[in-house]
This record gives structure tokens, sequence and C-alpha cells, in this order.
């Protein structure tokens, strides 16, 4: 936790001298609560914070992995192509791979999950984006997938939806509601993402309900540096 704490100061202390007036114009979020959306980085640009971690390796293609994650001891690496993307709407298609340990009768099991998504956002008015996602995860390990209990960090086959409002150029006000197929639970949240010309803060609360747990209430914090290459 004290590494976790002196990494986002670090991070905070070098962002504040790239302020700017910009703030998300020409730069869609690539991934809304716990979603993906149909946008990625653009060519070169690098996402770099407490959080998702990213690089666009062209205008459509994007790599990247969550450092909060792996603090949790979920090693996770993502990739995304958009195969449209306007001011308009974007949609993507990517594939998440997932190691981590889950209690299977009181005792930790390894587990890997391989995770092919889709991901679509329209705008559906001046102001509001609407994204649709859903992905399809298989697992392997040394126990079935379904005698595993959940925390609040997992996913399985799973669809999405999410709203992105824009307030201003700088403020957003995201929600999210979902089904997780896998560890039969709903989830739902609410964030404000606020974005500068750099630097974004990501501020919220998710709810998980997955099966034989009475539910996870999380909060949602991610700080994001972003900036081209």
């Amino acid at each position: 936790m004290k590494k976790m704490i002196i990494f986002a100061s670090l991070l905070v202390y070098l962002s504040f001298s790239a302020f700017g007036d910009k703030g998300f114009e020409g730069r869609p979020i690539t991934s809304n609560i716990t979603m993906s959306t149909g946008f990625t980085l653009n060519k070169g640009e690098f996402l770099v914070g407490l959080g998702p971690i990213g690089f666009g390796i062209s205008d459509k293609v994007q790599v990247g992995t969550n450092i909060l994650l792996f603090l949790l001891q979920d090693y996770n690496a993502n990739l995304k192509i958009s195969f449209i993307k306007t001011e308009e709407k974007a949609f993507a298609l990517g594939f998440k791979v997932h190691s981590f340990d889950l209690d299977v009768d009181e005792e930790e099991s390894g587990f890997t999950s391989f995770s092919p998504y889709a991901a679509f956002s329209t705008k559906v008015s001046k102001n509001t984006f609407l994204h649709l996602g859903g992905q399809y995860s298989t697992f392997s390990g040394p126990e079935e997938i379904e005698d595993a209990m959940a925390i609040a960090t997992s996913m399985g086959t799973s669809a999405h939806l999410g709203i992105e409002h824009s307030y201003s150029h700088k403020t957003k006000f995201l929600a999210e509601t979902g089904y997780d197929f896998t560890f039969k639970g709903f989830r739902i949240g609410g964030a404000v993402f606020w974005g500068w010309k750099y630097f974004r803060l990501k501020l919220g609360v998710n709810y998980f309900k997955p099966k034989w747990t009475s539910g996870f209430i999380f909060p949602v914090i991610s700080l994001q540096w972003r900036f081209d290459g």
C-alpha cells in the first residue's frame, strides 16, 4: 500500500505541469468503468497510471495491462483492435489474458482465463455516448471455475452496458451495468472522470454480487497520464 501511495503521489506531481484547456478533446476514453469502449489510443500515444497502462501501436491498435490488478496478483494483458473509429462511433475486437488465484473449497487454486471480447460505442446525443460490450471467457486450472469463489475483480463471460455523459470538456459522468454469466452476478457502478490535456482522474464506486457471496462494494480509483510518445 505504501508503494501505491508513493506512486500515485509522484504521478499527480508530474501531471500538474501538464494541465491544459483541451480536456478530453480528440482523446475519447478507451474504458468506461470496468468495460472497454470501442475506442483505442491514437498512434504513438501512451496511457500510464494507477490502473490501466497502454500504448497505441497505430490509430486502431493498442496493447496494455492493468497495474492495479497486478498489485492484487491478477497478472493480465490486453490487445484491442478498432475496426471503426470516428468521432461519432467506434467498434473494436480484443483479447484479454488473466492469471490469478481463487478459493475452491477454502484452498487457493490457480486459473488462467482467455477472453475474446467486442465493444461498440455510439454517440446518442450531443454530449452522451452509449457503450455496449461483451466477452466470452474460457478458464484453465486444476479445478472447475464454477466451483471457485469469486472476488471483487473476478470477470468471466459477461455482457455490459455503459453511459458516458460529458458535463463539460473536462468532466464526464460514467454509469455502467452488466451481468457475469460465469460467476452468476450483476454489476453496477458510477464514476466521475476529470480530464485535462494529459492528466486524468476517475473516482467512483462499483458493486458486484456473484453467487455464494453477500456482494462486493469497492471504489473506482484511476490516476492516468495520457501523452504522445
